[in-house]
């Protein structure tokens, strides 16, 4: 699968994700405390994913994290600027200091192999209980950086 066929894998993907959230059961996990949620509340624009290998991809798209939930959908260029992966996710989380929990409710993902990256067939999975991964995040002005326990970093632009 490639150019139009990513394309339209995506667009669908994306209508799926905003139906998984009206569908998903509200209230089916409490959500976890928060230790400073301000700093990371708000709207932040993707900018780039770093692998633990060294390679880097541009991205387009948000996440969203409100007092107790999150939800991110972003794309994945190759480096012509070419779209190439793209994925939804979504569900509760929770701050400790530098450490942050993601709890995933939803996620759908696609995508071809890129440097760094294996090819990732269509996935849709919504949890019956939320699967859990702890990160560590940081703020520099109005950058968010993502560290998972993977290697790989994402870098966010503050946009609300």
């Amino acid at each position: 699968m490639g150019g139009p066929d990513i394309v339209r894998g995506i667009v669908a993907m994306l209508g799926v994700a905003w139906l998984v959230l009206l569908a998903a059961p509200h209230g089916a996990a409490a959500p976890l405390t928060q230790d400073e949620p301000g700093d990371i509340m708000g709207a932040w624009e993707a900018q780039t994913y770093l692998l633990s290998t060294g390679q880097e991809h541009a991205l387009a798209g948000k996440i969203f994290f409100t007092d107790i939930d999150w939800q991110v959908v972003f794309f994945v260029f190759d480096s012509e600027g070419k779209l190439q992966r793209g994925s939804a996710e979504g569900g509760a989380y929770a701050t400790a200091g530098e450490r942050l929990t993601f709890r995933h409710r939803f996620n759908l993902s696609i995508g071809e192999a890129l440097p760094g990256l294996p090819k990732d067939d269509l996935r849709m999975v919504v949890h019956e209980t939320m699967t859990t991964e702890e990160a560590r995040y940081g703020i520099d002005g109005d950058m968010l950086t993502l560290f998972f326990p993977s290697g790989n970093e994402m870098r966010f632009r503050r946009a609300s």
